[in-house]
């Protein structure tokens, strides 16, 4: 994975010396395995194991260099502005396979305007050998380089009914997708479809007949977690490894699925105009619940064969996004959770020159 130093510094604090930074992720497993200059930045290419899709983004990242240095990792905050109508009342999404796809959120924009990108983002996006399509395509590809989290933009007068349905294909279905390809789709294989035809292939590719093109003023955007053993399935039946399968396959994080959506949704309201209606159409029918995890001082040790001290081993946890209790009247053990993903914050007119919304 390609990763910019600047795109990093916008999260957390960073040394400026690439070489140094380069060491410091070797540290702690990921290996950096290369560097090059690109105009005023530095892009890293940083290995990562498949057990580590959490780093699969410049986010993830930012938040182990932050515990590295100590130093504070933005967080995420985010309110979209809403207006209109509630956007359930112009889509609808149905989770056929709730077992492969166990949440599919969903926002409606309406009134965009699809354009060519502004030269910030295609610029960011060239760096990282991604082809700029409009501005509201770039938008799904910025944040997936950014937060992680594949994402997809349908035009939804394309859509037959207005709808998304999630289910696994019918044999010998077929189904174009955006690389040009017409495929006939197995059993097995996952599709995201509307009210008569699979329209994308989930968690791998888009299709053709509901793409984003010139003529698009309405948009559904969507954001799901599909299970990593059917979408590693799908892609090496079909032939066809993504950005966004590569991380589908590896565990993507479900409590980031609507955090992601607002980002985009916001971006793609600021560089293609338009309003967000009200609401996310957020279809999770087991809602997972964060569970504790309880960590003994003997087995920090046995492991690591050296004693930490229990505040740096609480620091690198809350650092790493963990909320901290120290159990024990002799504080013989900790036990930690994931905290709750929080909604991002309008925080980018520094960067791209756009007003908050």
């Amino acid at each position: 994975m390609k990763v910019s130093l600047n795109w990093l510094k916008e999260f957390v604090e960073v040394p400026a010396e690439a070489r140094r930074l380069k060491a410091d992720l070797v540290s702690i497993g990921l290996n950096a395995e290369s560097s090059q200059a690109v105009g005023e930045d530095v892009v890293l290419d940083v290995e990562v194991t498949s057990n580590r899709p959490d780093c699969l983004s410049h986010y993830g990242v930012a938040r182990e260099a932050a515990a590295i240095y100590r130093k504070r990792l933005a967080p995420l905050e985010f309110v979209c502005k809403e207006s209109g109508a509630p956007a359930s009342a112009e889509a609808s999404i149905e989770i056929l396979n709730p077992e492969l796809c166990a949440r599919y959120c969903g926002r409606v924009l309406r009134g965009v305007e699809v354009r060519r990108s502004p030269e910030w983002l295609v610029q960011r996006l060239d760096a990282f050998a991604q082809r700029s399509i409009n501005n509201v395509a770039d938008v799904t590809n910025y944040v997936l380089m950014e937060l992680g989290h594949p994402l997809h933009a349908f035009d939804l007068t394309r859509l037959e009914g207005r709808k998304v349905v999630v289910r696994s294909a019918r044999a010998g279905e077929q189904l174009q997708t955006l690389d040009g390809v017409s495929r006939t789709l197995a059993a097995t294989d996952l599709v995201i479809a509307d009210a008569t035809r699979p329209v994308a292939l989930a968690g791998v590719m888009g299709g053709e007949k509901s793409e984003i093109s010139d003529n698009t003023q309405t948009v559904l955007l969507e954001s799901a977690w599909f299970d990593p053993v059917s979408i590693r399935r799908t892609s090496k039946s079909q032939g066809l490894h993504t950005e966004a399968s590569h991380r589908f396959e590896r565990g993507a994080d479900i409590e980031m699925a609507p955090v992601a959506l607002d980002h985009a949704a916001v971006l793609i309201a600021q560089l293609a105009g338009g309003e967000i209606l009200r609401g996310v159409i957020d279809v999770y029918p087991s809602p997972r619940t964060r569970t504790y995890i309880e960590l003994h001082r003997s087995e920090i040790q046995r492991v690591l064969g050296a004693e930490v001290p229990w505040e740096e081993v609480e620091r690198v946890l809350r650092t790493l996004g963990f909320q901290v209790e120290r159990r024990g009247s002799h504080g013989r053990s900790v036990r930690f959770r994931r905290c709750r993903t929080k909604p991002w914050s309008a925080r980018r007119e520094s960067r791209t020159g756009l007003p908050a919304c």
